[in-house]
Order: C-alpha cells, then structure tokens, then sequence
C-alpha cells in the first residue's frame, strides 16, 4: 500500500518534556518510534508495564498483512482480492478495511451495512446476517448503527493473529 510506504519515510522532530526529563530527537518514524518508547520507559516507569498489558493495534502492520487479501480504492472504496477466504475472515477484512479507510479520511464511517457486506464478501446477506450474529457474540465485531457493524479491538487483535497464522502457514 503506496500510502503506508510514504508514511515509512517521513521525517520527524519530536521534543518531549516530563518533569525534569527532556527528549529532543529528529529522523524516521522507524528511527524516532523506538527511542521515544525508550525514553518514556525511562522516565514513566509504569508506562513499560502498560505497553506490555495494553493493546494497541499497528495499524501499519496490519494493513500490510491485509493487503494481501483486500485493497482499497483511491475513493475509499473495499475490494476483497481473495474470494477463498472463510465468511467472518473476510468479513473482519472488509471491516478493518473500513476502520482504516475512516481514519484516513477516504469514509466518512468506520462502520458498513450489511449489503456492503454482502457484495464485499459474494456471500447472501442471509448468510452474512448468519456469521454476523456469530462474531458479534464472540466481541469481535460492534453493531453500530440499525444494520450497520464495525470491528472492535478485539477483532482487530483476532485479525492480527489470524493473518499472521495465514502467513506463517498455519490454519485458524
């Protein structure tokens, strides 16, 4: 995804203070990342064991693993690639996709509707109401609005495993 790649080489200046502790540092999102990390371990000791416990989806990450499987249009339009995929794979897919396409501006919602869903996957929309209902109990997914789901953190972090299972040739 040529928008991720770009975001890659960005330069970044970073100045940071907490309570007598200064960060001051400049280059790549890859260079800087890992010495701001550094930094607030040192001067929050708390925040180690919060990065430790807290999810936070890389988003970066998993748009690389999904685009093996999905791509998005310059119009924020979702388009599956990979039609073997199982329903609520596909299904997950197609929602991060929307997650990620509200966050860069290309939607206006994170959420989509059934019928989106449903012309996304090539699946009924009786079946895609059948899986949804499944995967919304497991808290993978949120209905949103009447009709309307999005994927919730836990759904991305089932994505996230699932994708890299696909990867590493392992079933899930």
């Amino acid at each position: 995804m040529t928008e991720m790649t770009e975001a890659r080489t960005l330069q970044l200046k970073i100045h940071i203070d907490v309570g007598e502790m200064r960060y001051d540092g400049a280059g790549s999102v890859e260079e800087i990342i890992p010495q701001v990390m550094q930094f607030l371990i040192q001067a929050i000791p708390a925040f180690d064991v919060a990065r430790k416990l807290v999810y936070l989806p890389d988003f970066a990450g998993l748009a690389d693993k999904v685009s093996e499987f999905a791509r998005m249009t310059t119009t924020g339009q979702l388009l599956l690639i990979r039609l073997n995929l199982p329903a609520e794979r596909a299904i997950a897919v197609l929602l991060f996709m929307a997650h990620l396409a509200n966050k860069m501006g290309k939607r206006t919602s994170d959420s989509l509707s059934i019928e989106e869903i449903s012309t996304g996957v090539g699946k009924a929309p009786k079946t895609i109401r059948n899986v949804l209902v499944q995967i919304q109990r497991l808290g993978l997914i949120d209905r949103a609005d009447r009709g309307r789901y999005r994927i919730t953190s836990k759904g991305l972090l089932e994505l996230e495993r699932s994708l890299t299972d696909i990867q590493d040739g392992g079933i899930s």
